[in-house]
């Protein structure tokens, strides 16, 4: 029966491991991305939360309608790219998480 407990024991250790790591990965989670011209920069995190957010003088001097459109678009591929990363983590989650 000890055996079987020691089984168990390293078993909830290396997913407790693993669990740790997912969360971390996940938290550093950062992904900048520039408009094709370089005139807007905008960082979010892993949950997709803007937390950069640079603009050129160049992208200043369009309307501000046009320059809202521009910064939410590329919002939009960085936000894509901050779920492709995020899905390759919890992939990996499962696989490491199940085999365990």
């Amino acid at each position: 029966m000890s055996a079987e407990m020691d089984r168990i024991e390293a078993r909830a250790h290396e997913q407790l491991r693993v669990l740790r790591r997912t969360s971390t990965e996940l938290d550093a989670v950062r992904v900048a991305v520039s408009s094709p011209d370089g005139a807007i920069r905008v960082e979010l995190d892993g949950v997709c939360a803007l937390v950069g957010l640079t603009l050129t003088p160049a992208a200043c001097r369009s309307d501000g309608a046009v320059l809202g459109r521009r910064i939410v678009d590329v919002c939009a591929v960085a936000a894509r790219e901050v779920q492709a990363r995020r899905a390759a983590v919890m992939e990996r989650f499962h696989t490491d998480f199940a085999v365990r």
